[in-house]
This record gives structure tokens, C-alpha cells and sequence, in this order.
């Protein structure tokens, strides 16, 4: 497994998480939806998640970290950490396998990559430069057609949830101190991608046609916490199927979030199996 290969699947896998920068009103009636639509609009907030994955002959692995993103200058920090199957730890070397990312959605979505994981084939210190919808492209998606702006901030996952289904009350719980309610629903992707082309193009070729999730909403209307389960065909490359669990808080929060010179950058497509 070559540090490209990692670094498609790694940044394929956010995108699946976060697919959709698009819902509408028809879709408020639904609790979970105009929860989601709610938090959608408070611009800022720091965010906790937690994810595994299985990648086909990738094999599995799970990540989790915490990040914050600026809506207003539609931008994101985040910061991961891996546990990797074996065989790719020894593949690639790394006694850290963690990563630093920033997202810049001033036009269309780069994604900018800092990690001891790619010090065979990146510089130590080096950011590697990613434009998500150029990748995608290769992989026969037109992303920019299904990801709005907005969609450089990494709590947008929560926009899959506008096309909640079937919600229904599950309980009550705590979340960092807040009272909330649960919701247990599906994600109904048919729904989601009813007006949309090019979205509804994209879960023909996943083959995903809902998934089964978790909101926990506060008093004020806001998702604080969101549970998806997401299986997809080989259209991102590779059969993948991810369960991720995010926490968002600290709304309204502004962090100043800014890309890293361009000194400190290493474009994605000059690392080794760029024509693959």
C-alpha cells in the first residue's frame, strides 16, 4: 500500500462521510432533518469524532480526533489519529500514525495533509496538497457538483441527515453536560438525491440506498451528537463500508483557520504512483 493509496482512501472515506451539501425545506417536517438544518446555520463549532472502516484488500482500521471549522470562511482544522492494520504499519513506517488536515472551501474543496505516515514519500514537516474534486474526477464522480462550499467544514456530515426517515424517539441523555433527546432513523439517500443529478448518479454507482443512524438533539434544536453507518460498492475505488460517530459543541466558537505557505506544500499528484 503506497502513502497515495493511503492518502486516496483516507480523504475518499471524509468525503463519503460528508457526501451532501444540499437539503431542503421540504425535508423540515422531520425532527432529525430540521435539527440538522438548525445546526447547519450556527456557522462555527468544535467537533469530537470517532470512526472505523473497512477498505476491501486495504483491510480495517479506525481513527478518531477533534477539530473545529470557521463556516463564515469556510474552513476547517482537524486533528486524526489511527490505528492501522499491521501489515500497512510496517508498510509505512510510522511510530505515529496520526494527521494534521485543513480544509479550504473558498473554491471548491482542498484539503491540505501533515503526517509522519507519508515521510517515505513527503519531506518531514510537509503539508501534501489534495484537490478533493480533481481526485474524484478520476474516480468518474463530478464532486463538485454534489458539494456546496460550505462543504470544507467537516461537521457538514450532519447535512446527510436532512434526509432522515422513519425517525423515532429512542430515550433521553447527557451530552458534555447538555440534555438532549435521541432519535433513531435512516438516511435515505433516494430521498436526499431526488433533485439532484449528480448525487443521484453517485449512490447508483455505491449502491447505497439508505443508512441506519443516531441523532441526540438539545433544547434549542441542535445536533450534538450523529451516528452513521455508510456501506458503499467499489465506485470510490475500492468496496468500503465506514461507521463514524461525531459530537459537535462550543457553538459560535471562531478560530482563525488559515492554508499553509505554499513553501511547506507538496501537491498530491507529484508523489510516487501519480499516473496510477
Amino acid at each position: 500500500m503506497t502513502p497515495r493509496r493511503v492518502l486516496s482512501l483516507l480523504a475518499l472515506a471524509l468525503c463519503a462521510s460528508a457526501l451532501v451539501g444540499c437539503g431542503g425545506d421540504a425535508l423540515a417536517l422531520d425532527p432529525v432533518a430540521e435539527a440538522a438544518s438548525t445546526t447547519a446555520k450556527t456557522q462555527s463549532s468544535r467537533f469530537d469524532f470517532r470512526a472505523s472502516m473497512t477498505a476491501g484488500t486495504a483491510g480495517s482500521f479506525s481513527f478518531h480526533g477533534n477539530g473545529i471549522f470557521d463556516g463564515k470562511n469556510k474552513s476547517g482544522w482537524m486533528n486524526m489519529h489511527f490505528a492501522l492494520p499491521a501489515q500497512a504499519q510496517m508498510q509505512l513506517g510510522s511510530a505515529d500514525p496520526s494527521m494534521e488536515m485543513i480544509f479550504d472551501g473558498r473554491h471548491g474543496l482542498i484539503m491540505y495533509m501533515r503526517s509522519q505516515l507519508f515521510d517515505k514519500a513527503v519531506p518531514t514537516g510537509k503539508w501534501v496538497k489534495m484537490d478533493v474534486a480533481k481526485l474524484a474526477k478520476k474516480q468518474g464522480m463530478d464532486l463538485g457538483a454534489l458539494m456546496n462550499a460550505n462543504q470544507a467544514d467537516p461537521s457538514q456530515s450532519l447535512r446527510m441527515l436532512m434526509a432522515s426517515s422513519n425517525a423515532r424517539v429512542t430515550g433521553a441523555e447527557r451530552i458534555r453536560g447538555v440534555e438532549t433527546t435521541r432519535y433513531a432513523f435512516n438516511i435515505d439517500f433516494k430521498k436526499l438525491a431526488h433533485d439532484n443529478k449528480a448525487l443521484r448518479q453517485l449512490t447508483e454507482k455505491t449502491g447505497s440506498v439508505s443508512a441506519p443512524a443516531e441523532a441526540w438533539i438539545d433544547r434549542q434544536g441542535r445536533v450534538r451528537r450523529l451516528s452513521v453507518t455508510m456501506t458503499m460498492g467499489a465506485a470510490l475505488g475500492t468496496p468500503m463500508t465506514m461507521s463514524i460517530t461525531e459530537e459537535l459543541y462550543d457553538f459560535g466558537e471562531r478560530t482563525p483557520i488559515a492554508a499553509p505557505p505554499e513553501s511547506l506544500v507538496v501537491d498530491f499528484d507529484s508523489l510516487p504512483g501519480s499516473s496510477s
